[in-house]
């Protein structure tokens, strides 16, 4: 009977001695996201035909908007084995800017019609940051195959 008393006693010493901000991050408590934005390309990977023009990845922000732009900065990867200005054009200058109160903005990639034949080309966007970060290791690479 004494152990159990004394347990019923020292029991909420303990929980009155804990600071619960100690016990969580804050961004648990309060439900907010409190790590550097993160951002990633939609869709990873894609197949589009050299004739329908264009093709579109979004550069797409991982969390909560944002209250100030976001700039990322994107480049075409060593491994495209498409080339610029004979398959593809692309028209959306980087860095690209996720505007404030918005989590996504579209690279736009003209496609040559007529320029593929035979086995299909493949053009790599890769994340480079700015300020945002990149998801890595798996969600900063967009692949777009081009088929003829």
């Amino acid at each position: 009977m004494k152990i159990k008393l004394l347990i019923a006693f020292i029991l909420p010493l303990l929980f009155l001695g804990c600071d619960m901000n100690d016990l969580f991050d804050e961004g648990d408590v309060r439900k907010t996201f409190d790590d550097d934005p993160q951002v990633e390309f939609k869709p990873l990977q894609q197949e589009v035909s050299a004739a329908s023009g264009q093709a579109t990845v979004a550069v797409q922000l991982i969390g909560p908007q944002r209250d100030s732009d976001l700039a990322v900065s994107f480049s075409v990867g060593g491994n495209s084995t498409a080339q610029a200005g004979v398959h593809y054009n692309i028209v959306t200058p980087s860095p690209v800017t996720i505007a404030a109160g918005t989590s996504t903005v579209n690279v736009v990639v003209e496609l040559v019609p007529g320029s593929v034949e035979g086995a299909p080309v493949d053009l790599y966007l890769n994340l480079e940051g700015g300020d945002g970060v990149p998801a890595a290791p798996n969600l900063d690479e967009s692949r777009t195959i081009i088929q003829p």
